[in-house]
């Protein structure tokens, strides 16, 4: 679908003018309302199909224009009618003054913020307030003085902190750069003098950064350097490990802006020396092997916990923990010197990858105890990813005529798993590697289709997609591609119509929980998941036919022997899998055993597994382990892939974490075993 010229015309006035009225636009173009109504029906068709905002418009006439389309058609729009067309909310406001305090070379008056953010006084004040309850959690305050205006008071390594955090979600709002600019009067020459150091730096350490922290270390060390000029030093740098920073490759990188911008104290060029250690980077030459043995053999140590509770083996494992350390790398850095920020594009996560992460988080003690303290949650997350993204790959590229490729602005992480995602989503595809923006804009790709989550300028076929999309956002999306790319007419089901049809026959008692049960049943039916499970609970493996009780065992190879037979009497294992399980288990070894008191001996799929499956066996008497502490229970799992199982598997992780519900067991019989198992497989 392509716009007309009339219409594209009245959308350029617009992006250009969002306060016209449509009374003007018909007297400006000599159009009735009726054309001017049909136009704005028209662009939103295009912009809906395009996966774009629409156009809105308040009761007042004012246009609503998302700053997504801003900067969609920003090269055929005058500069001044760009920054005229967006209007900074409060929160946005309150940030500028905030960036403005810590940033400024002089000092700051009501006058110096009314002017520069192009509002009242009173809006000021309110903006300062608003500004007072973000920097509370710093422990910094707002204070003015009649001598030297307003400033923030407080610790100055907790003032650098909220620098770094309010420049990242800065740029996540519309014409960021341009206002920090004009705010905090830095002129381009000083913008692009700042860019060919940054690139001087990547070059020193062999590295590329991700695009949004080059814009971000740009203003940063423009803003920290006007600062130490005005001696606004580090002054509480005691809990920083100076040794190990000196010792980096980035503290002697670090010299490139000592060179160009002037000496610096120590702390202060330690503290630049974080933040090049705590870049997210796209690539590098692999420096960690030398640098961080000790890190790396405790992040293996961890990837080889995850493997024994998830029960799978991660292929290719040491390139993985490559890639999984130049992730680490600058993530070690900002737990340990607690610089993490909350990213919100991750709040999919645990719904997403739930097991996998509950897993991963049960799995990283190692690495805990190296850096000697606790991973923070997002951090977490981040290695949820980029384990779940090696898990879901398939491996394989399938070479057909379309090309494709994801470009994203943000780390190697959220880039490798939607990669790794629409890979599997789209085996007719051949996919590059994916690139960052700037990468993207260098490469002369002969591509067909573009996916990225934020809107690019390209003359390829453009897909906006989430970084982190459900089943049914994932069966849309396919739908909606193989009809535009192949002409495949598959009609996506309207949940919410279907569920106004069924209201109009029948009261619905909850409308959220139907339409969700509704998309995954038409999800599973579509995708064939209706016909095969690819995702159990541990009630259905693990019932009355699949569960013995006993009083008493001569030996743990005895229990393993009767533990198996259920699922040797039914096919799901066979006998060579049993002998493989009594040769890697000779003893019952604490490492295998869930909780305190549930066993789970297995072995690899290629060993004897027919189909996935789960047995238990209770022992009245108990076994006794190596280490003197005595178990009641044996599971035997069959796994045939690294997911079908993983859901039963964090079920039973749960059950054996929950003593009260593990001694109950010990005395329950079988039914009310198999109602326990039930309750857990919620």
């Amino acid at each position: 679908m392509y716009l007309d010229e009339r219409s594209n015309l009245l959308l350029k006035e617009v992006l250009g003018n969002p306060e016209i009225s449509n009374g003007q636009l018909e007297e400006k173009f000599q159009l009735s309302r009726r054309q001017i109504n049909y136009s704005f029906q028209k662009i939103n068709d295009w912009l809906e199909a395009n996966n774009y905002p629409i156009i809105k418009r308040t009761n007042t006439g004012k246009m609503i224009i998302n700053p997504t389309i801003l900067d969609l058609f920003q090269d055929s729009m005058d500069s001044t009618l760009r920054k005229k067309s967006y209007i900074p909310s409060e929160k946005e406001r309150a940030t500028y003054i905030l960036l403005m305090l810590l940033g400024s070379a002089e000092e700051l008056s009501l006058v110096h913020f009314t002017s520069a953010l192009d509002v009242s006084k009173n809006t000021i004040l309110r903006d300062l307030k608003y500004a007072q309850s973000i920097i509370r959690e710093y422990h910094l305050e707002i204070i003015y003085s009649r001598l030297y205006g307003y400033d923030i008071s407080g610790s100055e390594w907790h003032k650098r902190k909220l620098l770094v955090d309010l420049l990242q979600e800065t740029f996540s709002t519309y014409n960021s750069e341009w206002y920090l600019q004009k705010l905090l009067e830095i002129s381009s020459e000083e913008v692009e003098k700042l860019r060919v150091l940054n690139e001087k730096v990547e070059s020193r350490l062999n590295l590329k950064f991700s695009d949004e922290r080059i814009k971000l270390l740009k203003y940063m060390i423009a803003i920290l350097f006007r600062r130490i000029t005005r001696g606004k030093l580090i002054d509480d740098f005691y809990h920083i490990d100076y040794e190990a920073l000196s010792d980096t490759k980035e503290f002697e990188a670090v010299e490139v802006l000592v060179e160009e911008l002037g000496e610096i104290p120590k702390a202060e060029r330690l503290f630049i020396t974080l933040q090049l250690l705590t870049s997210n980077v796209l690539s590098k030459q692999f420096l960690t092997n030398r640098e961080l043995p000790q890190f790396r053999q405790a992040l293996k140590e961890s990837l080889e916990e995850f493997e024994r509770k998830a029960i799978v083996q991660l292929k290719d494992k040491e390139a993985f923990l490559d890639k999984l350390m130049l992730h680490m790398k600058p993530a070690y850095y900002r737990i340990k010197y607690h610089l993490t920020t909350n990213y919100s594009m991750l709040e999919k996560v645990s719904e997403e990858f739930e097991a996998i992460h509950y897993i991963v988080k049960d799995s990283m003690k190692p690495v805990e105890d190296y850096i000697k303290c606790d991973i923070p949650e997002i951090e977490m997350a981040f290695i949820t990813i980029m384990i779940g993204g090696h898990l879901i790959n398939s491996g394989e590229t399938i070479h057909i005529k379309k090309k494709a490729v994801v470009v994203c602005p943000n780390g190697v992480s959220i880039s490798k798993l939607m990669e790794n995602t629409l890979r599997d989503l789209f085996p007719e595809f051949y996919f590059y590697d994916a690139f960052s923006i700037r990468e993207y804009q260098q490469q002369k790709l002969e591509t067909d289709i573009v996916f990225s989550p934020v809107p690019i300028q390209t003359d390829k076929k453009l897909y906006i997609v989430s970084g982190l999309m459900t089943e049914f956002e994932k069966l849309q999306l396919r739908q909606r591609v193989m009809r535009e790319i192949f002409g495949l007419n598959t009609n996506v089901i309207n949940v919410e119509q279907l569920i106004t049809v069924i209201e109009k026959n029948a009261k619905i008692k909850d409308k959220q929980a139907l339409a969700k049960d509704l998309q995954e049943f038409f999800t599973c039916k579509r995708t064939g998941e209706h016909e095969q499970k690819t995702s159990y609970s541990l009630s259905d493996f693990i019932n009355q036919e699949t569960m013995i009780t006993i009083d008493h065992v001569e030996s743990w190879q005895q229990a393993i022997e009767i533990s198996s037979k259920p699922l040797l009497d039914s096919g799901v294992i066979t006998e060579g899998y049993v002998d493989v399980m009594k040769g890697l288990y000779p003893t019952a070894l604490p490492h295998i055993v869930l909780g305190r008191n549930i066993a789970i001996p297995h072995a690899s799929p290629e060993d004897g597994v027919n189909k996935v499956g789960m047995s238990l066996l209770k022992i009245q008497d108990g076994l006794t382990l190596e280490d003197g502490k005595k178990f009641h229970f044996v599971v035997v799992i069959a796994a045939v892939d690294k997911n079908q199982h993983l859901n039963a598997l964090l079920q039973l992780m749960k059950l054996a974490s929950s003593d009260e519900a593990v001694n109950s067991m010990v005395t329950m019989n079988g039914e009310e075993i198999y109602e326990m198992i039930k309750t857990y497989s919620k």
